[in-house]
């Protein structure tokens, strides 16, 4: 028996919903790969959602994520930077930066999870929760996307935000260093929407 529960299934069908779109669009995210059984079940749990209340979905999540995310902000993050660097002048850039990695992990990690349930619980209502049918492998894939998102968390808290907190601070010149990622971002899309084409072909 399966142990997804409704509200869990919801959240899983609402993400569905946005990967399915994106691969519809013969287009991949760098780190969000499926294989072709997971696709086929992403599939069907995003049927029952329309593109009206994935829009509102995306909205509600967005508006809560921003609360909680002020919260973090003026709750968590201004008190320890004032408390633990009392003297801005005299702060460190690299403290500074860990501090704000640090904190906003915490708020990303603990603020998406808690976003994306509430939207799916006011925007997924009895007659989207009643559509959706609970199938073996589903613990599993809601598992996998978990892991994939706080891997991209980690990536983006733990090296892009220090990164560019510290070349702000020590006015690093890094003129060819944004070139060269601007050029790898351009080929990475090239082939991301090239591997969509081929599958789409394929399917």
């Amino acid at each position: 028996m399966n142990g997804m529960t409704s509200s869990a299934l919801a959240r899983l069908a609402f993400w569905a919903k946005g990967m399915v779109s994106i691969n519809d669009a013969r287009m991949e995210w760098p780190g969000f790969s499926y294989s072709d059984a997971e696709w086929a079940r992403m599939r069907t749990l995003s049927e029952p959602i329309g593109t009206g209340t994935y829009q509102l979905f995306t909205i509600v999540n967005a508006v809560i994520f921003i609360a909680i995310a002020a919260i973090g902000m003026f709750g968590v993050f201004l008190p320890l930077a004032t408390l633990l660097f009392p003297i801005p002048a005299q702060t460190s850039a690299l403290k500074f930066s860990l501090l704000l990695a640090a904190c906003a992990f915490l708020i990303i990690g603990l603020g998406l999870p808690i976003s994306m349930r509430l939207s799916a619980m006011l925007v997924g209502g009895k007659t989207v929760r009643a559509a959706l049918v609970p199938a073996s492998g589903d613990e599993a894939l809601a598992a996998k996307v978990s892991w994939q998102i706080n891997r991209i968390m980690l990536i983006m808290c733990g090296l892009l935000v220090p990164g560019i907190l510290l070349f702000i601070a020590y006015d690093i010149q890094a003129g060819p260093i944004i070139t060269a990622l601007k050029w790898l971002a351009i080929a990475l899309m090239a082939v991301s929407t090239l591997t969509g084409i081929r599958r789409q072909r394929k399917s």
